[in-house]
């Protein structure tokens, strides 16, 4: 079992960009031909991958901090519950509300969870380039 500073120490590591999932769908997409912006600031929630002129957000999501499988997840929580219940459901209503903006918005929202990019990258990218298809095929 981890301790309190092991786990203190492992949590301040844990950074918005270049996790692992985020470097797995970057390579795949570059490899596929698909130029994006990453982090980009000017779309509301900062999406993960971005391409601008066609209005695609892609959001990698890990399944620890999105609340993958919540509230089922909820109980494997045995410390500090009352710090990472609250904050896993905000950032669960988070991403919930910057999706509603972004469709408002006529973004096309795509989201990705870490197993999924891991397991099927390829996938994942075939799910961006249908995306394209459907933006450039509208106009």
């Amino acid at each position: 079992m981890k301790t309190a500073d092991q786990i203190a120490f492992n949590m301040a590591r844990v950074r918005s960009s270049g996790s692992k999932i985020e470097c797995t769908l970057g390579k795949a997409l570059w490899g596929a031909g698909i130029r994006y912006r990453k982090q980009y600031k000017r779309v509301v929630g900062k999406p993960d991958f971005v391409l601008v002129t066609l209005k695609i957000a892609i959001f990698c999501d890990s399944s620890f901090w999105h609340g993958r499988d919540y509230p089922k997840t909820a109980t494997q929580f045995k410390s500090n519950r009352d710090f990472w219940l609250p904050k896993i459901q905000r950032n669960i209503e988070r991403d919930k509300q910057v999706g509603h903006i972004l469709k408002d918005a006529d973004w096309i929202v795509l989201r990705f969870w870490e197993d999924a990019i891991l397991e099927d990258a390829d996938g994942c990218v075939h799910a961006v380039l249908e995306a394209i298809e459907q933006r450039t095929s509208s106009k």
